[in-house]
């Protein structure tokens, strides 16, 4: 397969991963007796549905744009035989300037990461994953180094989120340990 193919198995199995995450810390609003019982209240309760329907969309759009950006960009590096423009993120980010390097320094873990993926011969995202890095162990490196990425740009965004969102800490915690959860249960899928 090629670096477009490649590329789309990626894209595909980021997104899943995204799905899943998503699943895991945005939850669903329970149906109880209550709602079936008063109309009123079950109103409520698709509007609430709703809203959780539309957040799980927004949490995916939102967690795949720059991983979107960095994949199309070493892709099209490596047709035009050169290195990724990751300064060139600066463009097209709504990070602040003060968090502006650990951003950075995250898209550039992904880069190195869908370069290696996007070099690699299979017929599925895992294959690539198999092939790029020969073992659990040498995989298993690669989440930690990208886990300890987002979490100092995590940290660093914390700081001015905390104003318009509350429980933003809570929220980021769960997000990082379910996210170390599914890549720790992935690399032992992917390597038996």
């Amino acid at each position: 397969m090629g670096i477009r193919e490649n590329k789309d198995l990626i894209f595909r199995y980021e997104e899943l991963q995204a799905h899943i995450l998503a699943s895991r810390v945005i939850f669903k609003p329970p149906l109880t007796a209550w709602y079936i019982l008063m109309p009123l209240i079950f109103i409520y309760y698709f509007y609430r549905l709703q809203k959780y329907s539309k957040g799980r969309k927004d949490f995916v759009r939102n967690y795949m744009l720059s991983r979107r950006r960095a994949l199309a960009e070493v892709a099209d590096a490596l047709e035009d035989d050169c290195p990724p423009d990751i300064e060139g993120f600066r463009e097209f980010t709504t990070v602040p300037t003060e968090v502006m390097q650990e951003y950075l320094a995250w898209v550039r873990v992904l880069a190195d990461h869908y370069t290696d993926l996007l070099k690699c011969d299979g017929t599925c995202c895992e294959d690539l994953i198999r092939s790029a890095y020969s073992g659990r162990g040498n995989y298993l490196l690669f989440l930690n180094r990208l886990n300890r990425s987002e979490q100092k740009l995590n940290r660093a965004l914390t700081p001015g989120l905390e104003v318009d969102i509350p429980d933003v800490t809570e929220t980021i915690t769960l997000m990082e340990t379910q996210v170390e959860q599914m890549r720790r249960a992935e690399a032992e899928r992917i390597f038996p």
